[in-house]
């Protein structure tokens, strides 16, 4: 039997349930934080929502993704449209990212995938690796000190499943980029003359339109960001702080979110 609307929240490439649950906490409603080491973010759509369909029920989807769980989130709504009541996407990725000519099935990828499988076989050496990737990680996009301690840093990253599913999710963003840029084309493609982006292709169709879509940005506004927000019909908003604000600043994210919700979508609701 369904439940009832679920906050389903997708966290950035590589981030674990930790970075999330702060702001999980803080939205109105039933959440649940996708388990980045359990199920890659990066993942194909069926697998990401398999993932939670194993661990909850709902009647809609309100999907809140952070940088690739951005990609994430729009995957799941061109896979499972009718189930999304909206979607929340903070910061998220370029869709057009040029790819790393270093692909998942080259042979310096396998060599540095054997590496990582070799180096997690001393327990010691992958806390090593897993401690310099996340603070490598953090410094890349903030100054700020990690908010997770080193014993939950040693226990996410520091074992040879972690490190291999870090290194894997590098570059499955990439064919994740490639297939929301490819869904969000043929849209475009498909969609009558002066019909706006949120409309349905097929005009009557109202299960093709989209639902209400928010763009988060922080301080620094990537130009892709509001050409994306334009793309989908979306409301964008700027707030404060680095990439990483949804972990940073959890409870003013949050109140964003809620706010945005009970404005757009239970107004809309209300009207229809």
């Amino acid at each position: 039997m369904a439940g009832g609307p679920l906050w389903v929240v997708l966290p950035g490439m590589t981030m674990p349930t930790e970075d999330f649950a702060a702001l999980a906490a803080a939205l109105p409603g039933e959440t649940l934080v996708l388990d980045a080491y359990d199920a890659a973010v990066t993942a194909p759509a069926p697998v990401v929502r398999g993932w939670f369909r194993e661990r909850a029920a709902w009647s809609k989807v309100r999907l809140v993704g952070h940088s690739a769980g951005g990609a994430a989130a729009l995957e799941w709504l061109a896979a499972y449209p009718a189930e999304v009541e909206c979607v929340v996407l903070l910061e998220p990725v370029d869709i057009d990212e040029k790819p790393s000519r270093l692909r998942a099935d080259s042979p310096a990828h396998r060599a540095v995938s054997a590496a990582l499988v070799a180096a997690g076989s001393w327990p010691w050496l992958a806390r090593r690796i897993g401690r310099a990737g996340r603070r490598a990680f953090w410094r890349l996009f903030t100054k700020a000190p990690d908010h997770l301690s080193r014993a939950d840093v040693d226990r996410i990253w520091g074992n040879r499943a972690a490190l291999v599913a870090v290194w894997r999710q590098v570059f499955e963003r990439f064919d994740q980029e490639r297939r929301v840029r490819d869904w969000l084309a043929d849209r475009e493609r498909s969609r009558p003359a002066g019909r706006g982006p949120a409309d349905p292709v097929d005009p009557g169709d109202d299960a093709q339109a989209f639902p209400p879509i928010l763009l988060v940005v922080g301080d620094d506004l990537e130009p892709y960001l509001p050409e994306l927000a334009d793309r989908l019909g979306a409301e964008l908003i700027r707030t404060k702080g680095d990439h990483l604000f949804p972990t940073r600043r959890p409870h003013a994210t949050a109140a964003l979110i809620a706010t945005w919700h009970a404005n757009t979508v239970c107004e809309r609701r209300g009207a229809a």
